[in-house]
């Protein structure tokens, strides 16, 4: 007879396999047998929380801090359903635990100054980066809104988004991520992430506080590009990105290259590769398979995001999973249409099909974890060839 540790064990084997449902019915076996054993809920409730089942799955995440109240995976996962679902204040409070679980990679700032608040009368804040490049952009929608308040901002953030953000946002001090910084020089500080816990109280605080088009593209490497592509008038470009490379969820966030074919089929198209990471390693064998070409530059699409960014610039539309690139084209102003795989809470924040932290991005959400992209490929196909064929009319 199988012990229930070895039952608890295949549920997630079954889980890491993406066989939410057969995941279910082991921890259901476990949980009324032995109601201590707070993982059983945490791991039900992901296997909920990945079938879109938002309703059955923070109950579980809930009856696990009941149970161990200083459990930090369960407190983060309450805060990020909470704040998808809306529930901002109850969201905030617990999304500032995510130091507290072990899947939460960045580092935190050694500092004694004190977390910067609104209408405490700070004079200067040092904002910290912490997350990847995507979640430091759209958290950085809400500098201006801290410069607002505090008379000097400085905000710490990926190397590769210093110039870009400055260049927009003359009025905000950007460092690169690694710099020394002297607790002199601020009487307060906050990481980056937890600005919107200060300005979003309702869904409609993200569009009364939010930037829009807070960053633009090097003018030198947008005429350099624009030579080394050959842009033509009548050409319709699309950039595109298939896959996320996050860990654990990259997989759930990615389709295949494949499955975007139908783009090439848009009247003038010019498709060009704004993938990053090993997934790019795909393009080789998709062009042999169906003779479909992606444009190709010089430009490093992971290390060199400012000429990623003057790429994008040149495009009439930003086909992408979600991953930074849509941040990216999403702070740029450029029309981007997102494959969203429901991972994140700020995607379900949106009025219609439009994100309300990006006017100009609009989100493709799928059903569930194991759904097909079939639906949103072939919808975002038709709104583009509409797009492409209305120019000459």
């Amino acid at each position: 007879m199988r012990s229930l540790n070895d039952t608890y064990h295949t549920g997630l084997k079954l889980l890491e396999e993406d066989k939410c449902e057969e995941a279910i019915k082991l921890f259901d076996d476990i949980i009324p047998l032995r109601p201590l054993v707070a993982a059983a809920y945490v791991q039900r409730g992901r296997c909920h929380w990945e079938m879109k089942r938002w309703d059955l799955a923070l109950p579980d995440f809930e009856n696990c801090l009941r149970i161990d109240p200083e459990n930090g995976d369960a407190k983060w996962t309450v805060g990020l359903i909470n704040l998808q679902l809306g529930n901002f204040a109850r969201g905030w409070e617990y999304y500032d635990s995510r130091w507290d679980t072990e899947t939460f990679k960045s580092p935190r700032l050694k500092t004694r100054l004190p977390a910067w608040e609104r209408g405490k009368g700070y004079k200067s804040v040092l904002v910290w980066c912490e997350q990847g490049v995507g979640d430091q952009m759209i958290y950085a929608s809400l500098l201006n809104a801290v410069k607002k308040e505090t008379e000097k901002v400085t905000a710490m953030v990926d190397i590769r988004l210093v110039n870009m953000l400055q260049r927009a946002n003359p009025d905000i001090n950007f460092i690169r991520h690694d710099s020394k910084v002297q607790n002199s020089e601020y009487d307060s500080q906050i990481p980056i992430g937890s600005l919107g816990r200060h300005f979003i109280n309702e869904a409609a605080d993200i569009k009364k506080h939010r930037s829009v088009s807070y960053i633009y593209p090097d003018r030198s490497r947008l005429d350099h590009l624009q030579h080394e592509l050959k842009i033509q008038p009548d050409d319709f470009v699309i950039g595109i990105s298939w896959a996320s490379t996050a860990e654990r969820i990259g997989n759930h966030k990615s389709i295949k290259l494949k499955d975007l074919e139908r783009l090439w089929e848009i009247p003038n198209v010019k498709i060009v590769n704004l993938q990053y990471g090993k997934p790019d390693h795909d393009i080789e064998p998709f062009e042999k398979e169906t003779g479909k070409i992606i444009h190709q530059t010089t430009v490093g699409n992971f290390f060199d995001l400012e000429g990623v960014v003057a790429i994008m610039s040149m495009c009439n539309a930003v086909v992408s999973v979600s991953n930074a690139n849509v941040h990216l084209a999403g702070a740029l102003g450029v029309p981007t249409y997102v494959l969203d795989a429901n991972k994140l809470w700020y995607w379900n924040h949106k009025e219609g099909d439009t994100s309300l932290f990006y006017p100009n991005v609009k989100l493709y959400t799928r059903d569930h974890l194991n759904a097909p992209w079939n639906r949103q490929v072939r919808d975002i196909f038709k709104e583009l060839k509409d797009r492409a064929l209305s120019r000459h009319k």
